[in-house]
């Protein structure tokens, strides 16, 4: 078990079951609901699934923040252009033993998740999820984390055109040196620092910058990788591909109303066909995307839905009527443990939006 407070869930996890060595990999390599039980601080529940799972979701929201030390967003993020914008990978400079052993736990995480079917809220490019599943990297990972990066080593004017002699002259003057993701900078040759680009080098230069950002993390993920092989059998990664690897991990980000409506169940007088309940669908149909994974969150502590053919009883969502009333300023509960949402009879599409969105958003103490 478990016990920790609400914030700096990822390091009291860590320190309790992997710093402690409490828990083995054959625990967790058993295809159990939970790898392991949650008790939070202060806050009562009934089960233990719900604790879990909020624990899990808070587990990767903060792995992915700046408060720890293990992953920074890529340079897409910054620089606005191309791809993945929005996706995050092992920080380079983050190589301690500490750091490393960090990052033999998020892949036990990993494997926990494959086992238990808990999807994980990691949004990770596929240059993380060719080298967890041992899949060969080529120049298209780096154009789909640095942009920016990968432009420049194409030496092409502003045209398109190969660049010559003349100009690239004017416009490079640069070391052998290449920066990586968190901004450090790393020679490419022994005293790369002083050693210039010169024109006849450039493509010397390309492929040095190339294997070096796609090596920046190596330490990392053969770590990440170790401890993702500790849970799961290393051949089975073997048999997939690595969209299989990041489907099996993260499921999708994109929470899908439709498919959620498919696997609700209705209880104690309350209908599909009642008007709150079409209400409900309706403004759950009008959020966002970041407002459907907040509603998730709400009702069952994670923020992606199984895979299709992954939903069980257990699984599917139970929506029962309030045992409060249904007045304007009641608001929607919920029981995570059992993915119970308990919703009042609101009278206007407007009241269900402006209540349902005030429960997502302000209620972070939840009876589980």
């Amino acid at each position: 078990t478990a016990s920790i407070a609400a914030d700096g869930v990822f390091m009291q996890t860590y320190r309790q079951l992997r710093g402690s060595r409490a828990v083995r990999p054959v625990r967790l390599r058993q295809r159990d609901e939970m790898a392991w039980r949650v008790t939070f601080h202060g806050e009562g529940h009934q089960g233990f699934q719900g604790p879990y799972r909020e624990a899990m979701s808070a587990l990767c929201q903060e792995l992915l923040s700046p408060r720890l030390p293990l992953f920074v967003p890529c340079a897409n993020g910054a620089s606005g252009l191309a791809d993945n914008r929005d996706k995050f990978l092992p920080r380079p400079s983050a190589h301690s033993p500490e750091h490393l052993d960090m990052f033999y736990f998020v892949g036990q995480v990993m494997g926990v998740a494959m086992r238990t079917r808990n999807l994980l809220s990691l949004d990770l490019p596929s240059l993380v999820w060719k080298q967890l599943a041992g899949v060969e990297l080529d120049e298209g990972d780096l154009r789909g984390t640095d942009y920016s990066c990968w432009s420049t080593l194409q030496f092409r004017d502003e045209d398109g055109q190969a660049i010559t002699r003349e100009r690239f002259e004017e416009l490079f003057s640069i070391p052998f040196t290449a920066c990586l993701t968190d901004g450090t900078e790393v020679p490419l040759l022994p005293g790369g620092e002083g050693v210039p680009v010169t024109f006849e080098r450039r493509e010397e230069y390309r492929a040095l910058v190339i294997k070096a950002r796609l090596e920046e993390g190596k330490r990392q993920m053969a770590s990440m990788r170790a401890g993702l092989c500790s849970v799961v059998p290393e051949p089975l990664l073997g048999l997939m591909s690595w969209e299989e690897l990041e489907r099996r991990v993260c499921g999708s980000p994109e929470v899908d109303v439709a498919s959620l409506q498919r696997h609700t169940r209705y209880r104690c007088g309350v209908h599909e066909s009642s008007p709150h309940v079409r209400m409900f669908w309706e403004v759950l149909r009008e959020f966002g995307q970041a407002e459907r994974r907040l509603f998730l969150r709400f009702a069952w502590g994670r923020e992606r839905l199984p895979l299709e053919s992954d939903y069980t009883e257990q699984s599917e969502m139970k929506m029962f009527p309030s045992d409060r009333g249904d007045g304007d300023s009641v608001l929607p509960e919920a029981e995570t443990c059992f993915f119970i949402i308990k919703l009042p009879r609101y009278r206007t599409k407007e009241l269900m939006r402006r209540n349902l969105l005030s429960a997502i958003t302000a209620c972070r103490e939840i009876n589980y």
